[in-house]
């Protein structure tokens, strides 16, 4: 399959893309909501939202920030202004991509998030966060031996590169496709899982991204990465993907 030109088609505040099988949506003006309105083949992933971009309150991003949106081919970018509580100035591209792409995978979800500032000493940490419907969740702990720990037992957990890769695996009841999301290894500070409790559990993920200061005028940009698996032979093909993920080469400016 060649490039989609414009893929993403936005109306307004509103983006949504329909690639193969599937199907997204996002309000631009509250990014911090992630993508939702989900769909894989047939089966909806309601009460899913998908790589969020979070700032700090009381700056988050809304219709008055929001100072522009562009599509192209299966990349969606929206540019939010800094604010005087928090002086930086935030870019977040999602980037799908159908199974013709992304190998044994049956879609994928990127997000690349930048900052930048125009002030001395800026902080610029924030969150990317998604929202997943299971109770089954598990950690890669080691890539290498490709081995798998559960995860969904404490809750909240504080995920640690020093306990392996940033990379979760969602297993969703009565589906026959798991989700995997992770960090890029050179950006990974901390994730934090939470939830898992209620008659619809669901976890929450949140990665830490841009821990220290930002230099005025210096552009820093961090990954996150969310993967469909066939949930048979998910687990190995979640290392596959984190592997060509963690090989990738850095964008420029990084």
């Amino acid at each position: 399959m060649g490039i989609l030109m414009n893929a993403w088609k936005i109306d307004r505040r509103r983006a949504r893309i329909q690639l193969d099988d599937l199907v997204a949506a996002i309000d631009l003006t509250e990014p911090a909501r992630g993508l939702a309105g989900l769909r894989v083949g047939n089966d909806p992933l309601d009460e899913a939202a998908l790589l969020g971009v979070e700032v700090p309150p009381p700056a988050a991003p809304d219709r008055e920030s929001l100072s522009g949106a562009r599509a192209r081919g299966t990349s969606l970018t929206a540019a939010y202004r800094g604010s005087a509580d928090w002086p930086i100035g935030v870019e977040a591209t999602w980037r799908a991509e159908g199974p013709s792409a992304s190998g044994a995978a049956l879609a994928t979800l990127a997000l690349m998030v930048s900052v930048e500032t125009q002030v001395l000493d800026a902080r610029p940490e924030l969150a990317v966060a998604s929202v997943l419907p299971t109770t089954d969740v598990l950690r890669l702990v080691d890539a290498q031996s490709s081995r798998f720990e559960s995860a969904g037992g404490e809750s909240p957990r504080l995920i640690e590169p020093s306990g392996g890769p940033g990379c979760l695996l969602f297993r969703f009841p009565q589906s026959d496709f798991s989700y995997a999301e992770m960090v890029h290894p050179l950006d990974f500070l901390d994730s934090r899982l939470a939830g898992g409790t209620g008659p619809r559990p669901t976890f929450g993920l949140r990665h830490r991204l841009f821990g220290g200061p930002l230099e005025k005028g210096v552009i820093r940009r961090a990954r996150v990465y969310g993967v469909f698996l066939p949930r048979d032979g998910d687990a190995g093909i979640a290392v596959e993907s984190y592997a060509r993920f963690a090989a990738a080469e850095p964008p420029l400016g990084a």
